[in-house]
């Protein structure tokens, strides 16, 4: 690791990064200037994952002007693999959690500390909240999300997408733009801004909307001050962020079911931990989004072949339930009880199948 840049006067001034938890809440955090580390505290009760954005003027791990990994241990265990989403802005880590894991400790290169972003004034105009609201009401191209800037004075920065690469931006006053921002099967699109006013008067509001709702938002009248905002982009027709089970989300009706969270928590939390079982996750979503989303479709429109598949998939799927019970923190134990699975699951589906046939034609 480099030596930290330390700035001791805010040592601890800073505002907690953005989050997302599932399987437990978040107690609190705790920037350590001394090791360059962030130390977040938990509650957990049950399997989950922690999706953080961590802006780089908190903390950012770099050897020269290149991005290496962060240092990540989930109660003394180190964490060698995980996602992760890189904008010149921040970094959004996934970070996958058990039972009993109370404590994750993220480790950089570099710190910064600010001071908490002061919240806009009653001075700004009035109107500005009025123009959002008329700008919800307008149409914008699938795909595409719309940045508004609203300012009295001189202001420059960048935007940027997974559609688009960095783009630098000036201007006085207000302004709009139409950005791509889209996901796809399998991948989750986002989107970050970030915007410094040029003079120590005057407000800056930026607000970046799609699909008719406000998805991301800023305001500041400090001097010189700078706002910086990200987001997802809106997901892509009947998909899940970050690469869903399509057939799942539409057979059981949502992806909040609690067979689509199992789903979910053993792609993310078992086989993506692994380097076998994230291999077998890229060869099969290359085979299971290019048949998923017609039938998912299917399902939506005709009931009776929704219940049908209901009845085709529920054994496979209390199949999977028995991996909640067991640990596969090593390659071997991946293998293991994944074969395990597969040749339950062949017996189910093909063994007792073909087991009755015999016996219904012996009878017969």
């Amino acid at each position: 690791m480099l030596g930290a840049v330390i700035v001791p006067t805010f040592a601890q001034q800073f505002k907690e990064p953005e989050y997302t938890i599932r399987g437990a809440e978040v107690l609190g955090f705790d920037l350590d200037t001394d090791t360059a580390t962030l130390a977040i505290s938990l509650d957990p009760r049950a399997r989950g994952e922690l999706i953080i954005t961590l802006p780089r003027n908190l903390i950012d791990a770099r050897d020269g002007f290149d991005d290496i990994d962060f240092e990540i241990v989930v109660s003394g265990l180190n964490l060698f693999s995980y996602d992760e989403i890189v904008t010149s802005f921040d970094r959004t880590i996934t970070i996958p959690f058990k039972r009993g894991h109370d404590e994750i400790t993220i480790t950089g290169t570099h710190v910064f500390s600010f001071a908490p972003t002061q919240t806009v004034r009653d001075t700004q105009p009035q109107t500005t909240e009025k123009r959002i609201s008329d700008e919800l009401t307008k149409d914008i191209p699938e795909g595409q999300a719309k940045l508004l800037i609203y300012s009295d004075t001189n202001w420059s920065g960048a935007y940027q997408s997974t559609t688009f690469d960095f783009t630098e931006i000036s201007g006085r006053d207000d302004k709009s733009i139409i950005f791509g921002c889209e996901s796809t099967f399998g991948r989750q699109g986002v989107f970050g801004a970030k915007i410094q006013k040029l003079s120590s008067d005057g407000y800056l509001t930026i607000v970046v909307i799609q699909n008719h709702q406000i998805i991301a938002q800023g305001s500041t009248q400090q001097q010189r001050g700078e706002i910086l905002i990200n987001g997802n982009c809106a997901d892509a027709p009947g998909g899940i962020p970050g690469g869903g089970c399509l057939i799942a989300t539409a057979t059981y009706g949502s992806e909040l079911a609690p067979q689509v969270q199992l789903l979910r928590e053993l792609r993310d939390n078992s086989l993506l931990q692994t380097e076998s079982g994230s291999a077998f996750m890229g060869m099969f979503n290359d085979v299971y989004y290019s048949f998923s989303p017609h039938i998912a479709d299917l399902e939506r429109e005709n009931p009776v072949f929704k219940e049908m598949v209901k009845l085709a998939i529920t054994p496979m799927i209390s199949s999977l339930s028995i991996l909640n019970y067991v640990d596969m923190d090593s390659e071997v134990e991946v293998l293991g009880y994944g074969i395990s699975l597969i040749l339950l699951n062949v017996g189910m589906y093909v063994g007792i199948p073909a087991i009755v046939i015999v016996g219904i034609r012996n009878r017969f």
